[in-house]
């Protein structure tokens, strides 16, 4: 591989395996945005932000089907040292150096792990569960796609404890299972 900079590197990665096609490419404020549509799974997206050609922002996957996934995609940027083992944290953004480079490779082969339970009633998701640690398999993100007053938490009955309430467990897998 002889790429120069984060956007080679994604599409010729991405591209290599035929896996994946790019669906489009804008430009918002400093950031530009490339999404590619992936062959096996005609739902899933995945967007990809560089915030110059050497640092990349974003690379995270998109499913209707997974909306509590989606959204705490929403929010999820990389910093300088994500894949550092000697630091933690720094500025936004990965810089182009090849022990970024192996991490984004080793997050394309791996795929997403953990679940997703969902919560339903007619046919509507109203409370997704996300379980995506690995170091606490019990640790979840909680997310509500319904609106409830302040009382209706506080003294309210749980949703998933409501009789008319559906449970399904998904695996993130679903969503990119690896290449």
């Amino acid at each position: 591989m002889n790429e120069t900079n984060w956007k080679e590197f994604i599409n010729s990665v991405l591209s290599e395996g035929k896996q994946f096609k790019k669906i489009s490419s804008e430009i918002i404020g400093e950031t530009e945005i490339e999404k590619f549509s992936f062959n096996g799974n005609t739902q899933t997206v995945v967007n990809v932000g560089y915030y110059s050609d050497n640092t990349l922002i974003f690379f995270n996957f998109f499913n209707p089907n997974f909306p509590g996934y989606n959204k705490y995609s929403e929010n999820e940027y990389f910093y300088k040292y994500d894949f550092d083992e000697k630091e933690s944290y720094g500025n936004p953004g990965l810089d182009f150096t090849e022990i970024n480079r192996n991490g984004i490779l080793s997050m394309l082969k791996n795929g997403l792990k953990g679940k997703e339970i969902q919560f339903s009633r007619n046919g509507n998701i109203v409370k997704s569960e996300l379980y995506i640690s690995k170091n606490n398999p019990n640790f979840s993100y909680h997310y509500y796609f319904i609106k409830r007053s302040f009382i209706e938490k506080l003294f309210g009955q749980n949703i998933e404890k409501e009789k008319d309430i559906k449970k399904v467990e998904i695996s993130l897998s679903e969503i990119f299972g690896g290449i």
